[in-house]
């Protein structure tokens, strides 16, 4: 990731704290979407689609566990 991080910011010019802050922004979107909404699928361009199981949403919601 660090590898990533120094190419990406030597191509557009930024510092690599800048360049970390807006590669991990968007997960950080992604945690806020889940933890705040109705959460069904949420879309990030060239990563691809993430969604959560019905029984794991429950369970990340309600921080219950499920009886075996």
């Amino acid at each position: 990731m660090d590898k990533l991080i120094k190419k990406l910011a030597k191509k557009y010019n930024l510092t690599e704290f800048k360049t970390e802050l807006v590669i991990k922004s968007q997960f950080g979107l992604l945690k806020n979407v889940i933890e705040n909404s109705n959460f069904k699928s949420v879309r990030l361009k060239h990563l691809g689609m993430f969604s959560v199981k019905k029984h794991r949403f429950k369970y990340y919601k309600d921080g219950k566990k499920r009886k075996v």
